[in-house]
């Protein structure tokens, strides 16, 4: 079977590739490998996925995937789950594998050398193990991990890094570094038929905030210090002195929930806050809010600000990382400082003061997200980077 300009399946048509993921939850990183997985062409691709955990997001694994098996992947000292690992590898007689999330990471390229697969790609997220939100003793073994922890990334015939803003970190933070030309970027993106089902299937096609009776502030991120949930909360206030009726949710789960919730409470917040826990699927929510805003300390790409913006939403988030590959500034929403509570609520009442300005936002930022972050373009980019590592490991021949 020839594809792509001649090259040939070696001794079959289907490469076949085993996923790995160090989450079932239903996070930035799951939905953009759910959305990956989904869109390979399946006359040259087969896929398996080992993922942690059994979250929701583990049926969206099961609809694209030959078999997903729920494995214990959150340490990178589990000796039983590489060894688990490698049997499924050899057991599925894999080409690539694919790992998601550092922990992943370790996991499924240490399996793949034991099981003799002859691709390991790794697909990193964000900028690993930065020391925010720890200190003591946590924060030095946090820095002494920021210096060491791309170490793996030698053992990777290639490397995915989701925004221009990873590939940097990846190739110039100080420690152990990587080549550039072994990082490629190429770009989280969304299945926008997916959400063009979920826009011709809602109810309530005409509601808006007057329909409501207040102004909804919606926020999608699981609970980590890095996700920057103290600025936004601390802000509030700020903003219900000038829109007292404003509602904020919070959309997510992860190890700062609680400490979150407790503030929310000492703040006196609880009847304008709400926390949700993980959703399956946060469109719904987005889709009936006013605004979506990000207040991330660091950030690889943000799908969650993809996800607001193909729903048509004005974003308010930070200017770090890859959010402003993303987001432009006073066109597509607002950009301000991390950890600046003030500004995180001026810009919301910016937005909320000037419906039309916010409306246009939206709409801006929705054809934005249409040209340039499509699941189909990402999924094309990582089939050929697939296939040229495959040729170059003598999987397939021209």
């Amino acid at each position: 079977m020839l594809v792509d300009g001649g090259v040939m399946m070696q001794s079959r048509d289907r490469l076949r590739v085993f996923a790995v993921i160090a989450s079932s939850e239903s996070g930035g990183a799951e939905r953009v490998i759910a959305s990956l997985f989904k869109g390979l062409d399946r006359d040259r691709f087969e896929v398996w996925v080992a993922c942690h955990g059994t979250g929701p997001m583990v049926q969206e694994y099961q609809r694209f995937a030959t078999r997903v098996w729920p494995l214990p992947l959150a340490d990178v000292f589990n000796v039983r789950s590489a060894i688990r690992l490698s049997r499924l590898m050899r057991a599925t007689r894999c080409d690539i594998v694919h790992t998601q999330l550092w922990t992943a990471d370790v996991l499924g390229v240490l399996a793949s050398k034991l099981a003799r697969v002859p691709v390991a790609i790794a697909n990193v997220q964000g900028p690993y193990f930065l020391p925010i939100g720890v200190i003591g003793l946590r924060r030095a073994r946090r820095e002494v991990l920021s210096r060491i922890f791309r170490g793996i990334y030698w053992c990777f015939d290639g490397i995915i890094a989701a925004s221009e803003f990873i590939r940097d970190d990846l190739i110039r933070r100080p420690g152990i570094r990587i080549p550039s030309d072994r990082v490629k970027v190429i770009h989280n993106a969304l299945d926008f038929q997916r959400i063009e089902r979920f826009l011709a299937a809602r109810p309530n096609k005409g509601e808006v905030r007057g329909d409501r009776g207040f102004p909804l502030i919606v926020t999608v991120a699981n609970f980590f210090a890095i996700k920057g949930h103290e600025w936004l909360i601390r802000g509030i206030p700020r903003v219900l002195r000038r829109f007292p009726r404003a509602r904020f949710v919070f959309v997510g789960d992860g190890q700062t929930r609680r400490a979150m919730e407790a503030l929310v409470i000492s703040m006196g917040l609880s009847d304008q806050v709400v926390f949700t826990g993980s959703l399956a699927n946060p469109f719904e929510l987005i889709n009936g809010s006013d605004i979506f805003v990000l207040p991330s300390v660091s950030e690889g790409l943000g799908i969650a600000i993809l996800e607001a913006q193909a729903l048509g939403k004005p974003v308010v988030a930070t200017r770090v990382g890859g959010i402003p590959e993303v987001v432009e500034d006073g066109e597509t929403g607002l950009l301000v400082p991390p950890r600046d509570p003030e500004a995180l609520a001026d810009a919301i009442c910016t937005l909320l003061e000037n419906p039309s300005r916010a409306q246009a936002m939206g709409e801006r930022g929705r054809r934005t997200a249409q040209d340039r972050f499509s699941a189909e373009t990402m999924v094309r980019a990582v089939e050929r980077l697939y296939l040229d590592v495959a040729f170059r490991k003598d999987v397939i021949r021209g």
